[in-house]
C-alpha cells in the first residue's frame, strides 16, 4: 500500500513537472515570453535601435489592451552588433531563456546568422526587416518574414527609373545610363543583384557595378570611377553610415546625377541631419515613409495613429522613421494575427498558424496584407503581401511618391 502511494506522488510529481515545465517552455503561464534579436551597439545600432523602438511600442500597445488571449508579453531582448552575436545570441535565448519564438533582426546578414540557429533548433523566428533573398531561399520551415524582400525593392527601383524618372529626364528608357552600387554585405549583394536582373530583364543600360565593405572610410576612388561612367542615375543599396560617405564625397568631387537609395540608408533619419537642404531630392527605396494612414482601414488607421502618438511622445516630437516602422508592423503582425490563432508558443502551431494566414491587402499592417509562401514555394515564409515604396526627401520631409496610388506626394526631378 505505501509503495503504491509512493509511486502514485512521483508519477503526479513527475506529471506535473512535466506539464511545468510544457507550460515555461510554450507560454501557458501567466505571460508569454518573445526574445528579440537585434543590433542595439556596433554599426548596425542606428537602425537597430529604431526597429526595437517600434517593436516595444507594439508591444505595449497590445499589453494595454489587455495581451493576447489575456497574457501580457514580455520581450526578452539581445543585442547582436554582428553576425557572430547574432548566432550566439540566438543560442542563448533558445538555450538558457527556453525562448521559442523570436522577432529580429533588421539586417540581412544578421538574419542569415541567427535563423540558422532558429531553424536547427525548430524554432519560430519572424524576421521583420532583413530583406536579403537568401533569407527566405533556404527551404527553411521556421523562419517566416513579415515584409518585402529585396528584389521586391529592387524591381521597382529600376521600373521607377524607366517609367518615371526617364520621361522626366526626356529620355528613352533604353537610352538611360545607370549605375548600381552596393555594399558587399547580405543586404547588398541581394539588392544589387535585384536591380541588375531586372535591368537586364527590361534591357536597360547598366554602365557601372561598383561593390564596397560598408565598413569602409573611403569611397572617392569609387566616385570617382562613376563620374567616368557618367550616369543618368545611381541606384545604391547602402546602410546609413555608408550613405553619408558615399554622397559627402560624391558632393566634394563633384558627381552631380540622380540616386535612388534604401531606406536602410538614404532613407533615414540622419541622412537628411547630415546634408540638410541638399538632402531634397534623393530618393529611397524600400519602406514606405508615411503608411499612408489617411487611406488605411478603420482598424488599422486606429493602430497606426496610436503607433505615431506614442512614437512622438518618447521621442520628442519626431515622426517615426521606416525602420521603426516595420519593427511596429512585424510585432503587431505576431500579436494581432499569429499569436492568437496559435494559442501557444509551441513553434509549430505558430508555424501552422502563420502559414494559414490570408488577410487582403488594406486590412494588415502598413497597407500590407499577410500571406505566408507555403513551404516549397519560392521563396517559402515571406509575406507575398508585402510591398515596397519608394519616398524622396522634399523640404527636408521623406514623403512616398511610388506607387502613385498611396503616395503622399509628387515626384519632383532634383538635379
Amino acid at each position: 500500500m505505501k509503495r503504491r502511494l509512493i509511486s502514485a506522488c512521483v508519477t503526479v510529481f513527475l506529471a506535473g513537472g512535466l506539464l511545468l515545465m510544457g507550460s515555461l517552455v510554450y507560454g501557458q503561464e501567466n505571460v508569454w515570453r518573445v526574445g528579440t534579436i537585434l543590433p542595439l551597439t556596433g554599426p548596425l545600432a542606428k537602425n537597430g535601435i529604431k526597429n526595437f523602438d517600434g517593436v516595444k511600442i507594439a508591444t505595449d500597445m497590445i499589453n494595454d489592451q489587455g495581451g493576447v488571449l489575456g497574457k501580457k508579453v514580455v520581450l526578452v531582448s539581445a543585442d547582436a552588433p554582428d553576425p557572430q552575436a547574432a548566432a550566439s545570441e540566438a543560442n542563448r535565448l533558445i538555450t538558457n531563456e527556453k525562448i521559442t519564438a523570436i522577432i529580429g533582426t533588421q539586417a540581412s546578414t544578421l538574419s542569415m546568422a541567427a535563423t540558422v540557429v532558429a531553424e536547427k533548433a525548430k524554432v519560430f523566428y519572424l524576421e521583420n526587416e532583413g530583406i536579403s533573398g537568401g533569407i527566405t531561399s533556404r527551404g527553411f520551415k521556421y523562419t517566416f518574414r513579415t515584409t518585402f524582400d529585396s528584389d521586391m525593392m529592387a524591381y521597382q527601383m529600376i521600373d521607377f527609373a524607366a517609367d518615371v524618372i526617364a520621361p522626366k529626364i526626356k529620355k528613352d528608357a533604353k537610352s538611360l545610363r545607370l549605375a548600381i552600387v552596393q555594399e558587399d554585405g547580405g543586404f547588398g549583394t541581394s539588392t544589387g543583384k535585384g536591380l541588375l536582373d531586372r535591368a537586364k530583364a527590361r534591357n536597360l543600360n547598366v554602365v557601372a557595378t561598383e561593390v564596397y565593405s560598408a565598413k569602409t572610410i573611403d569611397l572617392s576612388g569609387l566616385v570617382m570611377k562613376l563620374k567616368r561612367a557618367k550616369p543618368d542615375i545611381v541606384l545604391a543599396a547602402q546602410y546609413i553610415n555608408d550613405s553619408i560617405l558615399f554622397h559627402r564625397q560624391a558632393k566634394e568631387l563633384k558627381l552631380n546625377t540622380i540616386v535612388i537609395g534604401t531606406t536602410a540608408g538614404q532613407g533615414n533619419p540622419d541622412f537628411v541631419q547630415a546634408f540638410g537642404k541638399d538632402a531634397d531630392g534623393v530618393m529611397a527605396g524600400g519602406i514606405p515613409s508615411e503608411i499612408s494612414v489617411q487611406r488605411l482601414t478603420a482598424q488599422q488607421k486606429k493602430d497606426a495613429d496610436e503607433f505615431v502618438k506614442r512614437y512622438k511622445g518618447s521621442h520628442n516630437g519626431e515622426y517615426p522613421n521606416p525602420t521603426s516602422f516595420v519593427g511596429f508592423a512585424g510585432a503587431w503582425i505576431l500579436y494581432k494575427f499569429i499569436l492568437p490563432k496559435a494559442g501557444s508558443l509551441d513553434p509549430d502551431k505558430l508555424r501552422e498558424a502563420a502559414l494559414s494566414l490570408d488577410i487582403p491587402r488594406g486590412k494588415g499592417v502598413l497597407n500590407w496584407g499577410i500571406k505566408f509562401a507555403k513551404p516549397g514555394e519560392k521563396n517559402g515564409g515571406q509575406n507575398v503581401y508585402a510591398s515596397a515604396g519608394l519616398n524622396q526627401w522634399q523640404n527636408g520631409e521623406l514623403k512616398l511618391i511610388y506607387p502613385k496610388e498611396v503616395a503622399s506626394a509628387d515626384f519632383k526631378l532634383v538635379r
